[in-house]
């Protein structure tokens, strides 16, 4: 899991526990990173970045990310990334960008 504070800077933590970040990984963040420059995200919001290690996001693909923004009222946003940095803004435009791409995708 890695954390952004309250700007959107990245802390460096471990996403799959055991206190490295796989390349692939660490590729997307560093993307993800250089788009958000300049960019803040509102005072209080707690920021976690989490890829396909970590349990409920086994679907994703390696290289691609999820986002959770938990905000102060409660609402939890989520967002993804692919290896290229790209956002998506649910699960189902994740798939969705797989299948245009060619890859096959099962039911879930």
């Amino acid at each position: 899991m890695e954390h952004c504070d309250d700007q959107g800077e990245q802390s460096k933590r471990n996403i799959d526990g055991s206190g490295t970040l796989s390349a692939v990984t660490q590729a997307t963040l560093e993307k993800v990173k250089c788009r958000r420059r300049g960019r803040s995200m509102k005072a209080g919001t707690k920021c976690l970045m989490l890829d396909n290690t970590f349990p409920g996001y086994g679907w994703l693909l390696p290289g691609w990310v999820a986002e959770e923004r938990h905000m102060e009222t409660g609402r939890i946003y989520r967002y993804y990334y692919d290896p290229e940095g790209r956002m998506y803004r649910s699960q189902h435009e994740v798939i969705h960008a797989w299948e245009n791409s060619g890859m096959v995708v099962l039911d879930m």
